[in-house]
C-alpha cells in the first residue's frame, strides 16, 4: 500500500505539529516494542504517545509500516550528520 497519502508525504511536508505527533509515535512505538514486543496493541503505543488512535493510523496504516518507519528513524536519529 505504498501510495497511502501518510506514506507520499515525507516528514518535512507536514505542519509542524504533525510532525511533532509523528516523532512521538515513532518514540513510543520504539519503547514499546522493547518493552512489550512487536505484537504490543498499537493502542498502548497511541496511548504512550499521547495522541489517539485515529492519528496513529493515518500516520502508519499498518503495523508494518510502522515498525519500517521505526527501524528508520532509529538509524537515522542515530547517524551524524553529514556536512554540506
Amino acid at each position: 500500500m505504498a501510495d497511502h497519502p501518510s506514506q507520499l508525504a515525507s516528514a518535512k511536508e507536514l505542519r509542524a505539529d504533525a510532525r511533532h505527533n509523528r516523532v512521538r509515535i515513532l518514540d513510543a512505538a520504539r519503547e514499546t516494542f522493547a518493552a512489550r514486543g512487536l505484537d504490543a496493541p498499537m493502542v498502548a503505543i497511541a496511548r504512550r504517545a499521547g495522541v489517539g488512535v485515529a492519528t496513529l493510523y493515518r500516520r502508519f496504516p499498518s503495523r508494518e509500516s510502522l515498525i519500517t518507519e521505526r527501524d528508520a528513524y532509529s538509524t537515522s536519529a542515530r547517524m551524524p550528520s553529514m556536512p554540506k
